[in-house]
């Protein structure tokens, strides 16, 4: 090979090594980091979504039709969990699912430790700390509609409507329901946890993680109480039938499926 061609190939080794080098270093390798999962809940009445301009009626399981003008509920402490039981729980955790706002619906959890996850755990309601701590803001913002006063506290969980089974003299019926003190009798506070049925939620820096999740009114008249309209179709206190439907809306969750991109 003649000192040309010989300078040539040189020339052309030492411009791919240098390009070669210059790639690696614009491509890092995938984060291992602290990453976003986004809790994305869809509001269903059995298998279809609920329609809160009252347009739409649905069977509740005491045969009555009803529709939905306003649903709004608290979720808090939202804690992940792996194979190993090792835990995150998100600082400050409180979130406003309100379904005339969709972008209430989704919560985003960031700093959310790289792992593999299993499951999550949340509370639908309001700790007793934040229901005696004063004036709030952001989600706890007294102006959202959601509270009751220092001493009652926050709605956990508010549906709205109108039913032919009410009595009221506009059909109307709504519950109201709350109650934070330390009492089986009028602490309507509950945990839930959804189990990925299998599944592993990936949590990395470079990726996106979401976990869909169904919420269904339905149950909230069925499982494990019956609720009847014709038989009260209001209530708007702690304690009594508010027990009842938070023991009901314990059940309403049901995983979906998960995005792992």
């Amino acid at each position: 090979m003649n000192k040309s061609k010989l300078v040539l190939a040189g020339l052309c080794l030492i411009s791919v090594s240098f390009f070669s080098c210059k790639d690696d270093k614009e491509d890092p390798a995938p984060s291992s980091g602290p990453g976003t999962v986004t809790l994305d809940i869809t509001n269903v009445a059995g298998a279809v979504n609920v329609d809160e301009t009252g347009g739409t009626y649905y069977t509740n399981s005491s045969g009555e039709s009803f529709n939905v003008s306003k649903l709004k509920y608290y979720i808090s402490k939202v804690q992940f969990y792996n194979v190993d039981s090792m835990m995150y729980e998100m600082p400050e955790s409180y979130f406003l699912v309100d379904e005339s706002n969709q972008a209430t619906t989704k919560l985003e959890i960031p700093d959310v430790p790289a792992g593999s996850y299993t499951s999550v755990r949340f509370t639908i309601g309001v700790d007793s700390t934040r229901n005696v701590s004063g004036a709030q803001t952001g989600a706890l913002d007294p102006a959202n509609d959601m509270f009751w006063g220092w001493s009652s506290g926050y709605i956990f969980y508010k549906i709205e409507g109108k039913s032919p089974a009410s009595s009221q003299p506009d059909s109307s019926f709504m519950y109201h329901i709350g109650g934070f003190k330390n009492s089986n009798s009028t602490n309507a506070n509950r945990e839930v946890e959804i189990d990925f049925a299998g599944e592993s939620l990936i949590v990395n820096g470079a990726r996106e993680a979401e976990i869909h999740m169904l919420a269904d009114v339905l149950k909230v008249f069925s499982t494990p109480n019956t609720i009847s309209i014709a038989a009260f179709n209001t209530h708007m206190a702690p304690g009594g039938n508010a027990i009842l439907i938070a023991d009901n809306y314990a059940q309403m969750f049901s995983f979906e499926h998960l995005h792992n991109d």
